[in-house]
Order: C-alpha cells, then structure tokens, then sequence
C-alpha cells in the first residue's frame, strides 16, 4: 500500500492509551474506531463545524456508514499518526479516508467513513446543506483527497471468498 500521509488534508497525532488495550493485551477494535471518530472531530473543528457551530446551528456531523481495515497489532503506549483524506463531497455529504502510522511509517488500519450533515434544529434531526463557507472547504480537500484514487481495498466488497 502507498504511504498516503504527504498528501494528506488532515492529520494528528495520539498514542496507544491503557483503557484501549483488550483482553490479548493489544488495542482493541473499538479503539481504533474511537481513534478514527476522533480524527473526525478534529477535522470538524479544523473546517468550522466546531464546537460553536454546532452550538449555534444545532447542526453537526453524523456517520452513515463505516468500514475499518486492521492490518498491524498496536499496543499500550505506541504513538500513532492518522491521516485524513476526503475522497469526495457532496452539497451534505462526505466520503472520508483515514490511515492510521506507527512512527515508523507502518500501515497499522486504514478507515473509510461517510459523513452526513445534519441539523437538529427542528428537534428532529434531517440532512442539511453545508453553509457556503464550511461547503468551500470541503470542496478544496476533496479536490486534493481525489489524488490518492483508486484505492484497490476501498474498492473491495466485505465477505468471504468462494
């Protein structure tokens, strides 16, 4: 698989914590998605759908649908890169793409989430349309995030062989 990172529209960094360790004494499964979600909210904040705005707007984001690939064990303590693509976008919508490094470079998961805009302000919660300025980011990473196509593991069904 390509290292991805330089091409990058988000990144952060974290380590491996103690509450993330399962019972075979290596990060669990739902680590890594609380790992992922975390990236997302950072990359929320980064485009202006931050704490503010949510709080303003009663609009966030919301996960439609995701998929993690596990490739390499990570234990307590390691230090982790993730790094965020955005595949692509819509007016509500985003395709997101997320690897996640030890600091040595390996591949440790990658994640594939699509996100959906809501607001809540009705008191039900119902897709809505990124305001302009929120919209023209995302339209910018995606453009940069298009670059790292095609991934041939995104492409893949889940299921098991014939």
């Amino acid at each position: 698989m390509t290292d991805l990172r330089a091409a990058a529209t988000f990144s952060r960094a974290d380590v491996v914590r103690p509450e993330w360790v399962d019972y075979n004494g290596h990060m669990g499964d739902f680590a890594y998605a609380i790992a992922f979600s975390q990236t997302v909210t950072a990359f929320m904040d980064a485009i202006g759908i931050d704490r503010a705005y949510r709080d303003a707007t009663s609009a966030t984001l919301y996960t439609l649908d995701m998929r993690i690939g596990y490739q390499r064990e990570c234990h307590q303590g390691m230090a982790l890169e993730l790094t965020l693509h955005v595949l692509a976008a819509d007016t509500k919508r985003m395709h997101l793409y997320i690897e996640m490094h030890d600091s040595d470079g390996n591949l440790l998961a990658w994640n594939e989430q699509v996100q959906l805009h809501v607001s809540r302000a009705s008191g039900q919660p119902k897709a809505a349309v990124f305001p302009d300025h929120i919209a023209a980011r995302i339209v910018k990473a995606a453009e940069a995030g298009a670059t790292i196509l095609p991934l041939a593991h995104i492409d893949r069904r889940i299921g098991l062989g014939r």
